[in-house]
């Protein structure tokens, strides 16, 4: 009876090289979790802003711009008691600035979409759409 020939899959790894480097590369890019960014439009009325990040591509070009970033509570409501403090009362409070035109924020990116999500109630998901530069939300202020 002869012997079975053996059969070396992937001998030159040329399949694991692919996926441990080219694709793996690939999909992190395509992963959005967390960027620094300067606000370049700010709507205080519906808590949005508009964000231009601050990494450049790899080309030397900026990237484009983050449009409808939602603005946190946690964020404009410390704005505006600290507003209302310095003017009812004549205070200085050391410089404090709030989030502004110009302002460095730290932007994250939701886990799924937001395209439906009004506040405070459950929404619905209407794509398939993950960790996107489309879903973005303000999470902190670092240079006001």
């Amino acid at each position: 009876m002869p012997k079975k020939r053996k059969v070396a899959i992937d001998a030159k790894n040329k399949q694991s090289n692919f996926l441990k480097n080219e694709f793996l590369e690939f999909f992190k890019s395509e992963v959005n979790c967390h960027t620094i960014g300067r606000v370049i439009s700010y709507d205080k009325v519906h808590h949005r802003c508009d964000v231009q990040p601050l990494p450049l591509q790899s080309d030397g070009d900026k990237r484009a711009a983050l449009t409808e970033v939602v603005v946190p509570a946690s964020v404009w409501q410390m704005d505006t008691f600290f507003k209302k403090i310095c003017t009812n009362k004549n205070v200085n409070l050391n410089g404090y600035k709030p989030m502004a035109i110009s302002s460095v924020v730290w932007v994250g990116f939701c886990d799924r979409e937001m395209d439906n999500w009004s506040g405070k109630d459950n929404y619905k998901l209407d794509t398939k759409r993950m960790h996107s530069i489309q879903d973005a939300v303000i999470e902190a202020v670092i240079e006001p």
